[in-house]
């Protein structure tokens, strides 16, 4: 028998894998993938000279754990502070948008009632002088969250939730770099196409099934478990066993789980001949230092490119309910929704968009069964689910991912990680 086993090999159980590898337990990460890295999914073309985010793209704020991975694997991040910009009626306008969300965002009461964010808009705060302030926080909200604003919690958002927007940066190298310097030594201790399928416990206990590429079915008991999955994939568990079962299924994260929901995300990478909105810029704007182009409807709400790099590849962004759809759609359907909508706001034709088009890249979320959708956010009422659902169950099942810390960032996820393996060595020791 093993000390613990991992389930997942995303950067929160890589995490917790690597600190407790180095603390001397006898460990085993299992990955339904053929890769490491969950939801960081870092692809490359030999014909651009970036990496291919299809998952996780950004540093969100200070980020301090991230940053210190990259400095250790001697990988740099780069800020981006590219030019916001808005389109509508064939122009382009600078972008006013964070103003506006934060004279919403700041009339947050967390001493109050808690509420459906849409409920909360409906009150009217502001009156009618903040009408189109509300409206470009209901689009904050369900874009940045990927949340359903009649389910997410109006207290887990807030002005503090900016700074994760307001300061961004990327890995030059490659989001991937992460997990690849959290795995350096972790080698033979990383099986991958094991996808789990079962997991029975009792305390101290812990028998795993877990499916091969081959079709070969292995049971591997240990005393305890890290479990990584989404909370899309462990709701899935709970409710139809579709894939994965958990037996029996804490009560506690049940309870949890009812106060979390599982956001969904369309991303489309895009990498054009020549930007379509080139000729749209005011007379003097500087085009090259463009960041972002918002979009005043959906389904896709904003662009944003490669800035500070001079190179025509932006990401198509759709979050929340509007991105539904998508899920199981060809992307051929998915292009022509983005590349149509951008046509309409920027007065052109939808040729003259797709004439523009050299290559794209998406990765579906969505239908993706060892995700189910992108990142979690809170329901009503729902603010100290992510503290409940990280309390260790028996000393036996231990949670760790972005939604046990309230935030659905790789940094979350890696402070999951390191909380877990403390966890985790407190438990065995006793």
């Amino acid at each position: 028998m093993i000390d613990v086993l991992i389930l997942g090999a995303g950067v929160a159980g890589l995490a917790a894998a690597s600190a407790l590898k180095t603390a001397g337990y006898r460990i085993l990460v299992l990955e339904a993938r053929d890769r490491i890295g969950g939801r960081v999914y870092t692809h490359r073309d030999a014909r651009l000279p970036v990496p291919i985010e299809l998952g996780a793209e950004f540093i969100h704020g200070e980020a301090t754990r991230t940053r210190q991975l990259l400095r250790e694997a001697t990988q740099a991040a780069i800020d981006i502070r590219g030019d916001p910009w808005s389109a509508e009626g064939g122009k382009l306008r600078p972008a006013d948008q964070w103003e506006r969300i934060e004279r919403v965002l700041k009339r947050v009461d967390r001493r109050s009632k808690d509420l459906a964010f849409s409920e909360f808009l409906e009150r009217r705060v502001g009156g009618k002088r903040l009408a189109a302030d509300r409206r470009a926080a209901a689009r904050f909200v369900q874009g940045f969250d990927a949340a359903d604003l009649e389910q997410v919690s109006t207290k887990s958002v807030g002005p503090e939730g900016l700074e994760s927007v307001l300061r961004v940066g990327r890995v030059v190298s490659g989001y991937d770099a992460v997990p690849h310097w959290l795995a350096r030594d972790l080698g033979e201790h990383i099986r991958l196409e094991n996808e789990v399928v079962e997991v029975r416990w009792q305390p101290g206990q812990v028998e795993v099934t877990a499916k091969a590429a081959s079709g070969r079915l292995d049971r591997i008991q240990a005393r305890a478990a890290v479990l990584t999955f989404p909370i899309g994939v462990l709701e899935a568990a709970r409710r139809t066993h579709d894939g994965l079962r958990i037996d029996p299924f804490p009560s506690r994260v049940a309870n949890a789980l009812d106060r979390l929901a599982m956001g969904s995300v369309t991303r489309l990478v895009v990498w054009f001949h020549a930007f379509p909105w080139s000729s749209r810029f005011p007379q003097g704007a500087d085009a090259n230092r463009t960041g972002f182009v918002y979009l005043a409807r959906g389904p896709f709400m904003v662009w944003w490119t490669a800035y500070p790099l001079e190179l025509p590849v932006a990401v198509a962004w759709c979050g929340g309910p509007p991105s539904y759809p998508h899920g199981g759609r060809p992307k051929t359907e998915v292009e022509g929704l983005a590349f149509s909508s951008l046509a309409a706001h920027l007065g052109i034709s939808r040729r003259g968009v797709t004439s523009r088009v050299r290559a794209s890249w998406w990765h579906d979320w969505t239908a993706d069964p060892f995700a189910r959708g992108a990142y979690s956010y809170t329901r009503v009422n729902g603010v100290g689910a992510p503290k409940e659902l990280a309390k260790p169950i028996e000393s036996t099942l231990f949670f760790s991912g972005e939604a046990t810390e309230a935030s659905g960032t790789v940094e979350a996820a890696l402070a999951s990680g390191d909380r877990v393996a403390t966890q985790v060595k407190r438990a065995l020791d006793a």
